[in-house]
C-alpha cells in the first residue's frame, strides 16, 4: 500500500463506486476532462468497472483515503494514456478536497513509485490547455513543457519528467 502524510491509496473497490459516482457528477467536477465531461452515472459506473478490471492485469488507478477520516479523497492514476501512447499521472478530487495541496502530496507520491519501484524512463502529465491550475501543479511537481496535442479536437498540453531529472532534484 502506498502512503503519505495524510493518506493512503489502496486499489479500486466495488464499495468505492458510489461515492466516486457522486464526485463525477459535483459541478466543476469534469470541466477540464473531456472523456468524463456531462455523462451520465450508468456511463461513470462503466468506467469504473474498466479501470478495476484493468488493475487486475497492471495496477494504475487507487483510490486515495484520507488517514485522519478514513474518507474517499478521490483518485490517482499512474497508468498508459493510450491516445499518445505515454505513462501519465494524474488525480481526481472530491470537491470537498479541493484547494488543501492533496494533489501534490498525492502525486509526488505517484512520481516515486513510478520511478523508485516501477523503474519508468519517464512520466507525462496531460491536461487540457485551459486547466491552468493543473499546469501549476505539474510545474510545482518538476514537470516541464513537452508538447502540445489535440485529442478527439481537444487541445492538451504535455508536460515531461524524466528520471534524470527526479534523480537530480
Amino acid at each position: 500500500m502506498l502512503s503519505t502524510k495524510r493518506a493512503y491509496l489502496r486499489p479500486l473497490e466495488s464499495s468505492d463506486f458510489e461515492l466516486l459516482l457522486e464526485m463525477y457528477l459535483e459541478p466543476d467536477s469534469n470541466k477540464y476532462i473531456a472523456p468524463l465531461k456531462d455523462r451520465s452515472p450508468e456511463f461513470y459506473l462503466i468506467f469504473l468497472q474498466t479501470k478495476q478490471q484493468q488493475n487486475q492485469k497492471e495496477m494504475g488507478f487507487w483510490v486515495a483515503v484520507e488517514k485522519a477520516s478514513d474518507q474517499i479523497i478521490g483518485t490517482v492514476n499512474l497508468n498508459t494514456y493510450a491516445p499518445l501512447a505515454i505513462t501519465h499521472i494524474g488525480c481526481h478530487l472530491r470537491s470537498a478536497f479541493w484547494g488543501k495541496s492533496y494533489a501534490t502530496e498525492l502525486l509526488s507520491t505517484m512520481i516515486k513509485y513510478g520511478f523508485e519501484e516501477r523503474d519508468l524512463p519517464c512520466i507525462h502529465g496531460v491536461f487540457e490547455r485551459d486547466n491552468l491550475a493543473s499546469r501549476r501543479l505539474m510545474k510545482k511537481l518538476g514537470f516541464s513543457f513537452y508538447r502540445k496535442e489535440f485529442v478527439n479536437e481537444v487541445p492538451l498540453e504535455v508536460y515531461r519528467l524524466t528520471i534524470d531529472e527526479y534523480q537530480s532534484s
